[in-house]
């Protein structure tokens, strides 16, 4: 009997690989990775059009804080919104030094075009590094996602995704309320990058893969796509599922993992000790999540 998760990593796989064979036909190559989609999502040609229509968008004119993917497809919606006066997070790659926020207020406006670029938004007087408790104690809101990706259907599911790790940041970020369930996303895509499964003789592709995020619009250079109903995750990062590589790697994943752990010693009153026993040395999974804490709040500092 064939495994309908298996099916559906097939269905996912021949798109791409269809796709894939246009998009190389607009796609702007990296100055380092060339054409290697498995390393970057690419911008394409008239991907300012895309930008415009985007900016067209309530939940773009209303927006006062914009979480944008670090992909090369949206450098020109990031510095679209600085100049439009709004506060810009963006994960850094694969989220190794977490995020960074461009606020147009505390930058100069002839490094506007410096702070949209990957390689420039961490340099002095430029960026902001945050932690996830830090934009909690700011009360950070982040009130619009926008995303680029390498392949989506007409109804805002990312069928290839590529390395933005958006549904890592979702989830993060809902599980510290920065984001809510009504925040709307937005994918920004070329007209060869979103399909209808059905021109392939394919059934639709679904949002439902644990943590998977449904785009409300998807907007290409030609056209506005919305899409009604659009599925989100309620909850945050279920570590018990989580790969061990994951946590590993992503040191937000560690702080949003210390920071829980932190918050059950609280809610317990101390390191698990009984209040007729005197204080107990904490348990190995208590000091692990005290260390995490104590790490990444080292690590960003600024």
């Amino acid at each position: 009997m064939t495994n309908p998760a298996s099916l559906h990593s097939e269905r996912r796989q021949l798109i791409w690989k269809r796709v894939h064979q246009e998009l190389i036909k607009h796609a702007k190559p990296d100055s380092r990775s060339h054409y290697d989609f498995l390393t970057f999502t690419p911008d394409f040609r008239e991907s300012s059009y895309a930008i415009a229509r985007l900016a067209q968008l309530p939940c773009y004119e209303s927006a006062t804080t914009i979480l944008v993917t670090p992909d090369n497809s949206l450098e020109q919606l990031r510095l679209r919104a600085l100049k439009d006066g709004k506060k810009v997070l963006v994960g850094t790659y694969r989220l190794r030094r977490g995020f960074v926020m461009l606020s147009p207020q505390r930058i100069s406006e002839h490094h506007l075009e410096m702070a949209s670029l990957l390689d420039g938004m961490e340099r002095p007087g430029i960026g902001r590094l945050l932690t996830l408790a830090q934009m909690k104690d700011e009360g950070i809101h982040v009130d619009l996602c926008v995303i680029g990706g390498l392949a989506f259907n007409t109804q805002g599911v990312t069928v290839w995704e590529g390395h933005g790790l958006f549904e890592v940041q979702w989830a993060l970020l809902h599980d510290m309320k920065v984001v809510a369930g009504q925040t709307p996303v937005v994918a920004v895509a070329h007209q060869c990058q979103v399909v209808d499964e059905s021109d392939y003789g394919l059934e639709r592709i679904r949002a439902e893969k644990p943590g998977e995020v449904q785009c409300d619009f998807v907007v290409t250079p030609e056209k506005t796509i919305e899409v009604q109903g659009a599925v989100k995750p309620t909850t945050g990062v279920k570590f018990d599922t989580l790969d061990p590589q994951a946590l590993d790697n992503i040191p937000p994943l560690q702080e949003l993992k210390g920071i829980r752990t932190m918050e059950q010693i609280m809610k317990e009153g101390g390191f698990g000790a009984d209040k007729n026993e005197g204080e107990k040395t904490p348990t190995a999974e208590e000091q692990l999540g005290v260390s995490m804490v104590e790490k990444i709040m080292k690590g960003f500092k600024v």
